[in-house]
């Protein structure tokens, strides 16, 4: 199977990828959290696994601003896409946004995402959104506040 396609992490974000023969990631990030509204671009590599039992890594990046907002933050994942029967995505990410010099100690949030191919219920997005604190963008909100995908 192929990283490319539609991704869906614990809370119900929603990334559409395609990955190219040369390792590039290109595609769109839609969060279910946070300051971040609309679609955003972007973009990362991937290097093919040469074991059969590894995974793929993979690594990508968000810019939070867009025609419609500016966050002035930027998210970056790192992990490994594995197919052992369960497709999914397993990646620590980096949220860093805009500080003074100061405040740079606390500048940068550090998390973890899980992406498969489906997206989560309702109630399963509501539970990770009350339990995990922080999410990949910003300030977590309910999923109510959340415009359907």
């Amino acid at each position: 199977m192929s990283i490319s396609g539609d991704w869906y992490n614990e809370i119900g974000s929603h990334m559409r990828i395609t990955a190219d023969p040369t390792g590039g990631v290109r595609g769109t990030y839609v969060s279910a959290a946070g300051h971040a509204v609309g679609t955003y671009p972007l973009v990362g590599r991937c290097e093919a696994a040469t074991v059969p039992e590894h995974g793929t890594p993979l690594g990508w990046t968000v810019a939070w601003r867009n025609g419609r907002t500016d966050a002035e933050s930027v998210t970056s994942w790192s992990g490994q896409y594995y197919d052992d029967g369960e497709e999914r995505i397993c990646a620590t990410w980096l949220l860093t946004a805009s500080a003074a010099a100061a405040n740079t100690w606390e500048a940068t949030a550090v998390g973890q995402d899980v992406f498969t191919r489906e997206p989560p219920s309702r109630e399963q997005a509501e539970k990770r959104l009350r339990h995990a604190g922080m999410s990949s963008h910003s300030r977590p909100v309910s999923v109510e506040e959340v415009t359907p995908m």
